[in-house]
């Protein structure tokens, strides 16, 4: 299990970046479901069609190789899709309290994955039969991160009744 998140290193420098530039649009939005949608409607074809699309062979190595050979692969991928975000990113994102709550719920989403994937992965290792879920791990974590604009549009639906509490 520590090859698995080592191997994430390169993965959560990228996530830091991709879900800074959708609360960036978030906060653009003025924290409006509505006005957010609309930003990811308008530009859908950018969102959904872009260099990240490479996890798809990420997800083909994790049908058909080895364990250690996704483990490298999601280093390099992810590595140049970092460096390629992070030349390309020109969004400036203001830390307000909203902005902070949004953090929170994405990294609540994040580490309660985390433990399921820790559960998992003893519940299987101290059986009698060895399976290993790691490739499932894999897949998930590169879904939830291609799919981030939409995770922070459902985080702000959930957490807009707390905005009004902090106010």
């Amino acid at each position: 299990m520590i090859y698995f998140y080592v191997s994430l290193m390169t993965y959560m420098c990228y996530c830091i970046i991709k879900y800074r530039e959708s609360l960036y649009y978030l906060e653009k939005s003025k924290y409006d479901n509505k006005k957010y949608g609309q930003i990811i409607s308008k530009n859908i074809s950018k969102i959904l069609i872009n260099p990240e699309l490479l996890f798809i062979i990420l997800i083909i190595i994790a049908f058909n190789l080895d364990i250690k050979v996704l483990e490298i692969s999601t280093i390099i991928t992810y590595m140049i899709l970092f460096i390629y975000k992070l030349k390309t990113n020109n969004k400036d994102l203001k830390i307000t309290k909203q902005t902070t709550i949004r953090v929170i719920g994405i990294l609540t989403i994040y580490l309660l994955l985390n433990i399921w994937f820790c559960i998992d992965y003893n519940h299987y290792h101290s059986a009698e039969i060895i399976f290993d879920n790691t490739p499932l791990y894999y897949i998930i974590l590169y879904i939830v991160t291609y799919l981030s604009y939409f995770i922070v549009y459902i985080i702000n639906m959930l957490l807009k009744p707390i905005d009004k509490l902090i106010k």
